[in-house]
């Protein structure tokens, strides 16, 4: 059974917070929930903070979550494994924890990456670009359109983050991409995809 809950104890916890085996007991128990590489107090919203919060041990200083990873810290799909990370082609980080990891370089700007429970994330709508030009999955459509429901992306800021950099690679790819998951949207497929976008808590 979990300690009585006081401020000092947060609703994210690991193995910084609690031995493994209490906190392997307290989920059997029902008092917590499995969450990214931590766990949550059972009945606690699974918000965007929480899912970052949960990852806040596997990732470097100066990384960035990005891809299918930011996305599921964003709400729109199933947590991936490995870590999609990336940095700015301007950060130093060591050759060894970039092969490791397969850490990305990248040309990103200071605004397109939030602090999440200090936790770098990139932006909705540099996550939607990202995965409009790279993403090789299945179902990376109901994917780019469950982000502009849950990140409530008009066309307008689509536009306006695709155009960012007109030069980049996959662009026409990720412009064809991105009204085709427009266009499902508008055949009626938001509630579906509302249901998709990650309302799991794993």
């Amino acid at each position: 059974m979990l300690p009585r809950m006081t401020p000092r104890l947060p609703l994210i916890l690991d193995d910084r917070d609690l031995p493994a085996v209490e906190l392997r007991a307290a989920q059997l128990d029902g008092e917590l929930d499995a969450l990214g590489e931590a766990f949550l107090v059972t009945d606690s919203p699974v918000t965007p903070v929480a899912r970052a919060a949960s990852l806040a041990t596997r990732i470097p200083d100066r990384t960035i979550l990005h891809g299918r990873s930011a996305a599921w810290v964003w709400g729109w799909s199933p947590e991936p494994a490995p870590l999609a990370l990336c940095v700015p082609l301007t950060a130093r980080i060591g050759s060894a924890t970039r092969r490791a990891l397969r850490v990305r370089e990248v040309s990103i700007d200071r605004d397109e990456v939030h602090e999440l429970a200090g936790v770098a994330v990139t932006s909705p709508e540099r996550t939607l670009i990202d995965l409009a030009r790279f993403d090789e999955s299945d179902g990376i459509v109901q994917l780019l359109a469950a982000g502009m429901v849950i990140g409530r992306m008009t066309d307008d800021v689509v536009a306006a983050a695709l155009d960012r950099r007109p030069a980049s690679a996959g662009r026409r790819r990720a412009r064809e991409r991105l009204r085709t998951a427009r266009a499902l949207l508008e055949r009626g497929g938001a509630g579906a995809i509302g249901a998709l976008g990650g309302a799991s808590r794993c």
